[in-house]
């Protein structure tokens, strides 16, 4: 299992970058400053043990947030955009009412 040690926020500036098997995984609450881990999930696509027991949970798999962030189109969004708006759906698995808008 190989994970990277991170804040949320820059694990979120490159999800777009990392394979599709990637998870990102932090430590609630959520914000850019949150610790946070890219790893895998388990066999059992659950999270490893060795992770939740250092506090951390599933925010986002990298697929999921790739078609998340297909949502800006061909504009390339500010990093304070795509980790608000991957923060929201992380939470509330729906986009924010104002990504929709412009």
């Amino acid at each position: 299992m190989t994970k990277d040690l991170t804040t949320l926020g820059q694990a979120l500036d490159r999800v777009h970058l990392l394979g599709d098997e990637r998870v990102v995984f932090a430590r609630k609450p959520w914000t850019a400053a949150s610790e946070a881990l890219i790893a895998q999930l388990d066999r059992d696509l659950r999270v490893p043990a060795a992770i939740a027991d250092q506090g951390f949970e599933y925010v986002i798999d990298v697929p999921v947030a790739k078609e998340v962030l297909g949502v800006f189109g061909g504009r390339e969004p500010i990093p304070e955009e795509r980790r608000a708006l991957l923060l929201y759906y992380a939470e509330h698995d729906a986009n924010p009412k104002w990504v929709h808008r412009a």
